[in-house]
């Protein structure tokens, strides 16, 4: 019995351990797979040459040779890439002067051209050694390929030690093709995560209905939520505080109104029946990242402080006791919500708690309405834990495809502008661990349409950050794109790859700091 227990136990931490990071690694490499894929299929359109069609980063773990592109799963689940021929300038793999071994078909074609001579494993009878007195290996208008007098084939490839690399002749390069199928096969991966949104939001519809809001008849009841105690599913809510609802977008104004209110009336209807009932809603203050304490609604107890909030930043925890605010003294939650509803600029605030006995004075830092308005969010959440009844149509799911997608696009947008005005600070942003934590938090808590949710939103924002136009990113590219089109010619390859360089190297600086923030919190 005792071993069964703890057998029980260890099996429910493990799975609770692995199932966060196996949610995270699948929904890492579905937002990349299908950014990729986008990149991929329309490249293969043009007719450009795919060397690597890559998930992740670092070193390969499996890879297949499939045609001419080889697909491979690397080790950190971040990132991932299709090596397009002539994406960047072109390497010169074969030089004059240089020796060369040369793999022969029947036809007397050369096939295979080996770079390192020593390479043992590459050794062939019917090799030939060759120094290259002239070549021309991108047979421009469709001139043969050639090295001295040998004639290349335009599917041959170089040996690089063990890696085989397909020869690029110019006409299935990167740049050979036209200023449409280049744009296509840029814009199609970004294009693609709000392709994966989109769809990720009609399945989240169709699974759980849209609400409908012409009622204000109780759909669900959270379970350890202030209603869970009162209400019933079901019941019908006609008023709060003597004030009539008639829809169900009615019950949000009032109940906002009565935030400070313990001790909230509630007039319904159950099975015919009307009664009045009681409850004490729980304030969320969206702002500083914390809750009231559901188990003693009076007391000015802080219940929750979620993680990477200004006020985890500033010090506060779970259980806090609130003694003042700027100084002056607050006895009820009224009182809270009025000084915080006054503060909309996001100004700093001095509070004083309680915490095991000892008083403490805590800076905070709170968000201001414009950055809240940036993510749609209120400064102030009244919550109960009701939801109305729910409704399944084809028709609106697909239509909540539509304003999913629009909608969570409006909120990036509004994240990019509060950060370029100086709303919020590169500390505000999350990387990967961040983005580890949320999705634990999302799984553990959340369920299955939170997962899938929150997914469609990490979608959208690889494909907005993509098409920022900053080189290196696929907006990036779009730019240099444009200016050939509005010049007439494009600009110099090694200055432009110069320029990717550079920035991808600024670029991993910057994730690097945000990790670090992320896990040190500076």
């Amino acid at each position: 019995m005792i071993l069964s227990m703890i057998l029980s136990s260890l099996l429910t931490a493990i799975g609770g351990f692995i199932v966060p990071i196996l949610a995270f690694i699948i929904m890492l490499s579905l937002v990349i797979f299908i950014h990729e894929l986008g990149h991929f299929v329309m490249a293969k359109r043009a007719g450009i040459l795919c060397h690597e069609f890559a998930i992740g980063m670092g070193p390969i773990v499996y890879s297949v040779k499939k045609g001419e592109t080889r697909y491979s799963l690397r080790a950190i689940p971040i990132g991932g890439f299709v090596s397009m021929a002539g994406e960047e300038v072109n390497e010169e793999f074969v030089k004059v002067g240089q020796t060369v071994r040369l793999v022969f078909d029947g036809a007397g074609h050369v096939t295979r051209i080996i770079l390192r001579s020593r390479d043992a494993f590459l050794k062939t009878d019917d090799a030939l050694e060759v120094e290259v007195e002239s070549l021309d290996l991108k047979g421009i208008d469709g001139a043969p390929l050639r090295i001295n007098d040998y004639e290349v084939r335009r599917d041959a490839y170089y040996m690089i030690g063990k890696r085989a690399l397909q020869i690029a002749p110019h006409e299935r390069t990167f740049e050979s093709k036209t200023k449409r199928e280049r744009f296509l096969a840029i814009f199609a991966g970004p294009f693609m995560n709000f392709v994966l949104a989109f769809f990720l939001f009609i399945i989240i519809a169709l699974v759980v209905g849209m609400p409908n809001v012409d009622t204000t008849e109780i759909g669900s009841v959270t379970e350890g939520m202030p209603a869970a105690d009162v209400l019933q599913v079901g019941d019908v809510i006609t008023a709060i505080e003597g004030s009539p609802v008639n829809q169900w977008e009615d019950i949000g104004p009032l109940m906002r109104a009565e935030a400070g209110n313990r001790a909230v009336t509630l007039s319904i209807e159950r099975d015919g029946q009307a009664m009045d009932v009681e409850l004490a809603p729980l304030l969320s203050f969206i702002n500083l990242g914390f809750s009231s304490d559901r188990e003693n609604p009076e007391a000015l107890l802080i219940g929750t402080v979620g993680d990477r909030t200004r006020g985890m930043a500033g010090g506060l925890r779970g259980g806090d006791q609130i003694i003042a605010i700027d100084g002056e003294n607050v006895t009820t939650w009224q009182e809270v919500v009025d000084r915080m509803l006054a503060n909309t600029e996001g100004d700093t605030m001095t509070w004083l708690v309680e915490r095991d006995g000892v008083q403490h004075t805590l800076t905070l830092e709170p968000l201001g309405e414009a950055v809240l308005a940036s993510q749609n969010a209120p400064l102030l959440q009244v919550q109960v834990g009701i939801g109305p009844i729910h409704e399944f149509s084809f028709f609106s799911s697909l239509l909540y495809g539509f304003t999913g997608l629009i909608g969570t696009v409006l909120m990036i947008f509004g994240t990019l502008g509060a950060l370029f005005r100086g709303l919020v600070g590169v500390t505000d942003l999350g990387g990967p661990v961040a983005i580890y934590q949320i999705t634990e938090q999302v799984v553990t808590t959340g369920g299955f349409i939170a997962f899938l949710n929150w997914t469609a939103l990490l979608s959208v924002n690889l494909g907005i950050i993509n098409l920022l136009p900053i080189p290196a990113l696929d907006g990036g590219r779009l730019v240099f794109l444009g200016y050939e089109a509005v010049a007439g010619k494009p600009v110099n390859r090694k200055i432009e790859n110069v320029l990717h360089f550079a920035m991808f190297v600024v670029l991993i600086g910057f994730m690097l700091f945000i990790t670090f923030n992320d896990i040190f919190g500076w």
